[in-house]
């Protein structure tokens, strides 16, 4: 994203407005969730967003998650919607639920470079989002946690990105290209096949879960790394301010911090502070900023 402070911290004001609202909603229905990864390092290192980043990742117990998915849509008020695995909203491409702020669209070189609405062929964009990571009890043994994540992995970042998606590149390397097309024939054919075929996905995965030994410990299997906890390192939740408000956050949050990140309280060196490469932003109040109006962007004239 482009070097400017200001714009990221006017981003991380207004999509600090999801956490709010789904804070709002898991108070009112009695739902546990505890902030985590990034989020959870910057309440207890900047009581607040890191600074050079605007996501917000929380985490929840499958049965929470299922709760969540309950409350009627109108409770999410006009400006946010919840979507989960089985939304049929283009936007919403991930095995995992997320909160989005209704009328914002963010874009980045990735979404243009990658992928496209497969109902109107325009490069694919998403919105202003909190991430909602659904945590399960895992079995005791090591391997099998590690072959299952794998797994639910591979239908995560295939069938149901290619299905949300249609894979796409203006790359003139034939492997490349034949690449994608695979991609998009294998989208296809889901898309063809079942009437809901992100729904379908999504049974598959429960079912594959839950055909599987549970033990003590517990897992995520929709994030990229392998994380897992003692049940009683989360649970009771504590709390810790976040910008304006408190948000619960683990038992033991030093020790699984510890665990996943090493020495968490330095910051990484300035070349490691990274950030998602924006491209264009629309925080969903008629503000635009068009950060590069590459070829085919929501920033383009020419789109």
């Amino acid at each position: 994203m482009a070097a400017d402070s200001e714009l990221l911290r006017e981003l991380q004001l207004v999509n600090l407005r999801t956490l709010k609202k789904l804070d709002e909603v898991c108070r009112k229905h009695d739902i546990k969730y505890w902030a985590a990864f990034g989020t959870l390092i910057g309440a207890i290192r900047h009581k607040g967003f890191i600074p050079w980043d605007d996501d917000l990742d929380v985490c929840m117990m499958r049965e929470d998650f299922d709760r969540l998915c309950q409350v009627p849509a109108e409770e999410w008020g006009p400006d946010c919607c919840f979507c989960t695995p089985s939304s049929p909203e283009e936007f919403h491409d991930r095995f995992f639920g997320r909160v989005y702020i209704k009328d914002s669209h963010i874009q980045s070189y990735v979404d243009v470079e990658n992928w496209r609405n497969w109902s109107d062929g325009k490069s694919w964009s998403t919105k202003m989002m909190c991430d909602i990571f659904v945590w399960d009890y895992v079995p005791d043994d090591d391997e099998e946690y590690y072959r299952l994540h794998d797994q639910l992995k591979k239908i995560e970042h295939m069938d149901y990105k290619w299905v949300k998606s249609m894979a796409w590149t203006d790359s003139r390397n034939p492997a490349r290209i034949a690449k994608v097309l695979l991609k998009r024939a294998r989208g296809a054919y889901l898309r063809r096949k079942y009437a809901e075929p992100w729904k379908e996905l999504d049974r598959r995965v429960l079912e594959i879960i839950r055909s599987h030994p549970a033990g003590r410990r517990i897992g995520c299997y929709n994030t990229s790394l392998h994380h897992i906890y003692e049940y009683e390192d989360v649970f009771p939740l504590t709390t810790a301010a976040f910008e304006d408000m408190e948000v619960p956050v683990p038992a033991k949050w030093d020790k699984l911090l510890t665990m996943d990140y090493g020495d968490y309280m330095t910051p990484p060196p300035m070349k490691d502070r990274v950030h998602i490469n924006f491209i264009y932003m629309d925080m969903g109040d008629g503000r635009k900023y068009i950060i590069d109006p590459v070829p085919g962007s929501l920033g383009n004239p020419n789109r």
